[in-house]
């Protein structure tokens, strides 16, 4: 039996292009064989991963984050690297691209993963997807995608897409159950599609991102419109970039504190150079409590970090860094 073997390097959820080519590859009477090294995206001291694939007509690699792409070799005269993480511009060839994903690599998994539309509205300057997948557009149904009792849809603003409502009732009526996981954007809210979300079969909770400090004002007001129609408290979750540029107290914990007063929580997204910050140790200790919803809720960072460590002197400093104008 002739053997293709697909390496995910990082991916935390099935990843949809080692599905597509398992696909692909089974039609043409291979057997495939899956290995997931597990990589995280934050850097830190480890040793170059040598994969034996000599047994293997080709290999294939998916990357997520660049800063993974110098840890993995591979013993193969046929190798392909593919990812945003390997290159930006990495694209399935059109035969496979809209194949069927083949779930039975990743056998405990329970959800279904896909987008709706591709690309987005706007061109964040810390963010790839209208480089990579230009304006928003449509590129699948929901019953393309749903083969689960659970499906996460990872459209990046399908709020902007023109048919965003339509779609939205779709899911609606499937009374399935999902989520919208790569961060809603709240600006785009109105009556009917905030109303709309709160009608659908939702886990968890419903994501948006707060990234720009400017947006407080827009924000507080479409807030509001949400708990019109979601009123349960932390019912809503937003992502916070932060980069070593930003003021920290100004900005940064000004969208964490404003989080709570609003009894909703953050996703401290880093930038990758807060590693290398001279605040460092402070962004992992804000980031482990900002991303612990029940430690989020019913404490405060001050009473978190004892809890965290028994590092005296890192408390302190994390503590004084944090506490001024809080």
């Amino acid at each position: 039996m002739k053997k293709i073997l697909l390496i995910d390097v990082d991916s935390k959820i099935p990843n949809i292009a080692l599905m597509k080519l398992s696909t692909y590859w089974k039609s043409k009477g291979y057997e495939i064989e899956l290995k997931k090294l597990n990589f995280n995206y934050y850097p830190k001291k480890r040793k170059v991963i040598l994969v034996n694939g000599s047994e293997f007509e080709k290999v294939y690699v998916a990357i997520v984050f660049p800063i993974n792409k110098d840890y993995v070799k591979v013993s193969n005269s046929e190798v392909i690297w593919g990812g945003v993480g390997y290159k930006i511009s990495s694209k399935l060839p059109d035969e496979v691209e809209h194949l069927e994903l083949d779930y039975s690599i990743y056998p405990e998994n329970d959800s279904s993963y896909g987008f709706l539309t591709r690309g987005c509205i706007r061109n964040c300057k810390f963010c790839i997807v209208r480089e990579k997948e230009g304006f928003i557009h449509q590129v699948a149904t929901p019953k393309d995608i749903i083969r689960h009792k659970k499906v996460v849809f990872m459209d990046n603003n399908i709020l902007s897409f023109q048919g965003h409502k339509a779609l939205l009732k779709e899911l609606v009526d499937l009374k399935i159950r999902c989520q919208l996981n790569q961060g809603l954007d709240m600006r785009l809210l109105d009556d009917e599609n905030a109303n709309l979300l709160s009608k659908l079969n939702y886990i968890g909770e419903y994501i948006f991102a707060f990234d720009n400090i400017d947006d407080e004002e827009r924000i507080n007001t479409k807030l509001k419109l949400f708990k019109k129609y979601v009123k349960k408290d932390w019912k809503a979750k937003f992502y916070i970039y932060c980069h070593p540029d930003m003021d920290i107290q100004k900005d940064v914990l000004y969208r964490i504190n404003w989080c709570k007063e609003n009894k909703v929580l953050p996703y401290l997204m880093r930038d990758q150079s807060c590693w290398d910050s001279i605040n460092r140790d402070f962004y992992i200790d804000l980031c482990a409590y900002c991303n612990q919803p029940a430690m989020f809720k019913k404490i405060t960072f001050q009473e978190f970090m004892p809890k965290r460590m028994n590092n005296t002197e890192r408390i302190k400093k994390s503590i004084a860094l944090y506490s001024v104008n809080n």
